[in-house]
């Protein structure tokens, strides 16, 4: 091969590269940003029953979501092997001790099929006074190119601690601030306890979407000579849109009015639905 051949030969192989790494940029560029389904699931007190386990997991089965947020977990190593069993072995749980007196953790069941996970953190703002309360899980997970900051929570229950959860609310809008300085998609979701008009003032005033602000109900209890009534408890919010917001479980079914008394569901599985939320990445 002469000179000239080789050099011509060469000019030919550099554009043609430049040419495909242009062509792979823009196809890259033009790719629409995934979503990823996430939900979240206070399953009360598991496991309290066999029956409990087995009917949680369908719910979970059904939802169809790689990463679900969960609450009042008291004993991690069943719900682990429980997920393991019934979901399969890509299946892995990560969660932190609350320090609550029931004994009750939060964590993230997710399928490491789909997603990767990346990091493990912990904010305690949240716990107030000497750590009376609950921290929030931030746990960071990888979807391709996209990442995710997943932040679980369980605030205080009952209507007059609304004071007690405002300065919750309060410790958490700080914390979305320094997690939303990564850049990166934030996902919170969890049990806010937000049994009043007070409780969804402070979650319009978090610096995030509200994704869960029109949903129905998410909880019911059953309460003595009070049959059961239901309110919106669970919430998800978020720096990105979603396409798709519902609640299921005995949720999905009876809606938000009020009865004589409970449905099995809330039995058998829990005083609170899943909530599912799809979230664009």
């Amino acid at each position: 091969m002469t000179g000239r051949a080789h050099r011509y030969r060469m000019r030919v192989t550099i554009v043609l590269a430049v040419v495909l790494a242009l062509v792979a940029f823009l196809r890259c560029r033009d790719e629409p940003a995934p979503y990823v389904r996430v939900a979240t699931f206070n399953i009360e007190n598991f496991p309290k029953s066999t029956r409990q386990i087995v009917r949680a997991f369908e719910e979970i089965k059904q939802l169809d979501a790689p990463l679900v947020a969960v609450q009042e977990i008291t004993n991690p190593e069943v719900f682990r092997v429980a997920a393991e069993r019934r979901l399969g072995p890509t299946w892995k749980f990560e969660f932190i001790e609350t320090g609550s007196v029931l004994e009750h953790r939060i964590g993230v069941l997710y399928d490491s099929a789909v997603v990767r996970h990346v990091k493990t953190r912990v904010h305690r703002g949240t716990e107030l006074e000497g750590g009376r309360h609950k921290p929030v899980l931030d746990v960071e997970f990888a979807r391709g190119k996209h990442h995710v900051r997943v932040l679980v929570l369980h605030f205080k229950a009952g209507g007059e601690n609304q004071p007690v959860r405002t300065r919750q609310h309060a410790a958490l809008r700080r914390i979305i601030a320094d997690v939303k300085k990564s850049g990166q998609a934030v996902v919170v979701l969890g049990d806010f306890n937000a049994t009043g008009e007070a409780d969804r003032e402070d979650l319009a005033r978090q610096d995030l979407r509200w994704l869960t602000q029109p949903l129905a109900c998410t909880a019911f209890w059953n309460k003595e000579d009070e049959g059961c009534p239901r309110s919106r408890l669970d919430h998800v919010l978020s720096t990105q849109p979603a396409r798709e917001v519902k609640a299921l479980g005995g949720c999905a079914a009876d809606g938000c009015d009020w009865q004589d008394r409970c449905p099995l569901y809330a039995v058998e599985v829990s005083d609170h639905c899943p909530v599912l939320v799809d979230v664009k990445l």
